[in-house]
């Protein structure tokens, strides 16, 4: 019964975020829209990761299930993809980069953040010592 009640909650979520997407005309798609609030609401802890943990992990598990009819979608298309490859492939590199680029960046900054709030630690213990 639980994993029914966190899949119910994860579905209602992406629900809402449909409605919001349709009905109130935000140019986000929806499901974008449900994954946005569903973080906002982790982040605030309206909803708890235990909330949805046991659902999320088999999502997870079987992630390479989900991408099996988008695959099915561009091979039924291929003609039309063939016919498009150079800018695809264009595409692919140049998101490549950029999405590396970004990672790069995070990344940094976070360590960055990490750093100085590890030597503020260490600073006020040594400072407490004396």
């Amino acid at each position: 019964m639980r994993i029914l009640l966190q899949l119910a909650l994860i579905i209602g979520i992406s629900l809402i975020g449909e409605i919001l997407h349709r009905y109130a005309g935000v140019p986000i798609p929806g499901n974008i829209l449900g994954m946005l609030i569903l973080l906002l609401l982790l982040c605030v802890k309206v909803v708890k990761l235990d909330h949805i943990k046991e659902v999320s992990d088999f999502f997870l598990k079987n992630i390479a299930f989900f991408f099996l009819p988008p695959s099915i979608g561009i091979m039924a298309a291929g003609e039309e993809v063939m016919s498009r490859w150079p800018v695809l492939l264009i595409m692919c590199i140049a998101l490549t980069i950029v999405t590396m680029t970004a990672t790069g960046w995070t990344v940094q900054l976070l360590a960055k953040g990490t750093k100085h709030k590890a030597r503020g630690v260490k600073t006020e213990g040594a400072k407490n010592e004396q």
